[in-house]
């Protein structure tokens, strides 16, 4: 009975050590921007703010962080640049594993009556993105609509009056841990050795 409750006492253990951590999880990480940078449609630019991307989270909090800003040189929203263009934020992450994927938009330019031009860029799906990473773990990547370069009469051009890009990540679940594959051979070494105990444990009772 006692190395039955010792072998038992050791699987349980093991099965513990395989639980997941409930800590703070490090990413790093890049991201790429792609935008209509040709006529037909607003011609745009960008500026990186974020070289990387590093932060820690528990679950449930939030990073902020500033990505780029996006803005035209343009002067003026003439009717080619009424027609939306695609846009698109890819992020690619190698801690702490490779993950990652894009969010996409559109931008568009926009005039009101000749009185007030200006770009605008619109996220897809609310600018709500969810990377799945680890076993089960979940990043949830949010972006914000944005006006850009507005300006009376025409558009009010240059990086300076350009939109800030910032992206919110929160992680939204935890990975469970997976364990190493030492873990699982003493894992099955504990549970089988709980289960030999256990069948001579019978054995004894019949013979008896």
């Amino acid at each position: 009975m006692r190395k039955f409750l010792t072998a038992a006492a050791a699987a349980a253990t093991l099965a513990a050590v395989a639980a997941p951590a409930d800590a703070a999880i490090f990413f790093s990480g890049d991201h790429s921007v792609t935008v209509n940078q040709t006529d037909p449609g607003l011609v745009l630019q960008t500026q990186e703010m974020a070289a990387t991307l590093n932060f820690a989270l528990d679950l449930g909090e939030t990073a902020t962080i500033n990505l780029f800003k996006l803005y035209t040189t343009e002067g003026s929203v003439n009717p080619d640049d009424l027609a939306p263009k695609p846009i698109s934020v890819g992020f690619t992450f190698t801690v702490p594993e490779v993950f990652g994927g894009a969010v996409g938009g559109t931008t568009v330019g926009q005039y009101f009556y000749g009185i007030f031009d200006k770009g605008i860029v619109t996220w897809a799906n609310g600018g709500s993105h969810t990377f799945d990473f680890g076993n089960g773990g979940k990043l949830l990547v949010d972006l914000d609509d944005a006006d850009f370069n507005g300006g009376w009469v025409d558009l009010n051009p240059g990086v300076a009056k350009g939109a800030k890009i910032k992206a919110d990540f929160t992680l939204v679940q935890l990975p469970s841990a997976v364990p190493e594959p030492a873990t699982w051979a003493m894992m099955i070494a504990g549970f089988g050795l709980a289960g030999s105990a256990l069948r001579r444990r019978r054995e004894t009772a019949v013979f008896a």
